[in-house]
Formats: C-alpha cells, structure tokens, sequence
C-alpha cells in the first residue's frame, strides 16, 4: 500500500470510506494510513466533518509535495518494468464530452496498440473543472480550451467550431449559415449555453455590439440539445458533439464563427510519468487527424 497512493484517492473521492471501496481496501486501514502519515510529519493533514473531508492549512502545504513524491514512485516503478521489458503505467486524462466522446477513443486505441500494458484514467468535467483538476495534480494532461492555459505548459491539437442548434420550426433552421444577430433576434432571447463555451459565445455577441442574454447555463451538451428538440430555447455546441446525434435538430454555421483552440495541458514535464510523457507525444503525433 503506498501511503500518499491512498491519500490522494481520499483528496479525490472525499471520503475514507469511497476511497477504501475503490483501492479495494479495509476503511480502517485507510484511516491508519492517513494517522501514519500525520504522526510521521507531526501535523494534522485532514479535518473531518459531517460535510466531508477537507485538507487542514498544513495538509494544503504537504499534498503537492505527497503527488510529487507518488509520481517519483510511479516513474521508478515504470522503470523498473521497462528494464524487466514491460512497459506499464496509468495516464490520468481531463477531457470534455465532446473530446471523451470524439477523439480520445481512437487516441487510446492507437496508443495501446504500441503500449499494451498502459492504464487510462478519464475524468469529464467542463473545462473549468478540466483546469482544476490538472492544477491539483489529479490529472496528468488535460484538454481544455486555449484561453485557460495560463500559467500551463500546452501543445495546441485543433479548432472547434460552434454551430447554431435550433429545432426544426425555427424560422432560420433551414439556412446553411446564420448571424449571431438573426439568431438572438429569431429567438426571443432564449439561449441555452453548455457551461464549458458559456465565455466564447458571449465574447462572440459582445464582438458584434449584442448582449446575448444568455437564458441558462447547462452541463451537459447532451441536456442543450434535448432542450432545443424541445423548442425551449435555441444554443450553440460544438461541431463534434452534433455530428452524430439522434436529437431531431438542425445546426447552421455561424457568421462570424465561435470557435474554441483546444489544447493539451499539463503543469510541468518534468512532472509527468513516462506512460503520460509517451501518451503526450502520441496525441500531439496525431493532431492532424483529429477530426
């Protein structure tokens, strides 16, 4: 059992309990772990509450230095292995739904078929949630939009492009190309945003001198377009999401375009297991075939 293993399972599941059920061990001796720990460093790492688990002052201080010293581990296990002529670890990824859905599975296919014995860990989230999750070091390599990168190392991969969804009455659904400003004034101001583009499309509106109103804030892209078939409001998702949907809805190209730049990132190089190292220039070896 690797202690600081076990202590950011608890970090990330927020509790002794689900963190125990996932690393298929004992709840106390979870808790034994985590009292190892505080007796070793001579401070309190955890505070427990009805609400959950957070960490304590101290405990923010040490569990980046706890992550750094599990991916040293990790490295030298990995190592060890390809000295053995195994070559194994876990790449832990942040992506959207649109990128988990349209470019990670043949990215995972093509990179197993080189690397067998690597593990994957997929994390979806928005890309907000993306950029936490790779500052506090619960993901390897994250996609998001190139706009949060500061402060990141990054590797641009591709432009996505937002389309215009409307349901079938929609007075423009039948047109190839709509203005942002025909849209919202065909619309009775209804416009449902996925949370992840909400900044794009309203920078968009705003670069034309529109105040987009935007109506609501939805997590899912898969929630948007069932509210759109539904004539509740008309939205803007990305190319990849709607390209292969069963929603009855109609997508238009904008004038001017939305679009994201999307990036690869991650906190540091030197940081990153050898299994994410390769994994990073697998993907960025692939870029021109994203679709």
């Amino acid at each position: 059992m690797n202690r600081f293993a076990v202590f950011q399972k608890i970090i990330e599941t927020g509790s002794f309990t689900r963190a125990a059920h996932e690393l298929g061990y004992t709840q106390s001796s979870v808790s034994q772990t985590v009292a190892s720990l505080e007796t070793e460093f001579n401070v309190r790492l955890l505070q427990r509450s009805r609400w959950g688990i957070k960490l304590t002052p101290a405990g923010q201080k040490l569990y980046p230095e706890f992550q750094q010293l599990l991916r040293q581990y990790e490295t030298t296990h990995t190592i060890a292995d390809q000295i053995n002529g195994l070559e194994t670890g876990t790449v832990r990824i942040g992506a959207s739904n649109s990128t988990s859905r349209y470019w990670l599975p043949g990215l995972i296919k093509g990179f197993e078929a080189q690397h067998p014995h690597v593990h994957f860990t997929l994390y979806q989230g928005d890309y907000d949630e993306i950029l936490a999750d790779i500052k506090r070091g619960k993901v390897d390599l994250g996609f998001i939009k190139q706009t949060l990168t500061q402060g990141l190392f990054t590797t641009p991969l591709k432009r996505e492009r937002l389309v215009a969804v409307m349901d079938p009455d929609h007075p423009l659904a039948d047109q190839e190309v709509v203005s942002l400003a025909d849209l919202k004034a065909h619309s009775n101001n209804i416009i449902l945003i996925p949370e992840g583009s909400h900044s794009d499309v309203r920078a968009a509106f705003e670069k034309i001198g529109i105040n987009p109103e935007i109506k609501d804030q939805i997590q899912d892209d898969y929630t948007v377009m069932a509210m759109v078939e539904a004539g509740l409001g008309v939205s803007l998702v990305s190319e990849l999401m709607v390209g292969n949907s069963d929603f009855n809805i109609r997508t238009s190209h904008t004038e001017p375009e939305v679009a994201q730049d999307i990036e690869i990132a991650y906190q540091n190089p030197a940081g990153l297991s050898l299994a994410s190292t390769h994994f990073l220039k697998y993907v960025i070896s692939q870029r021109e075939q994203l679709a």
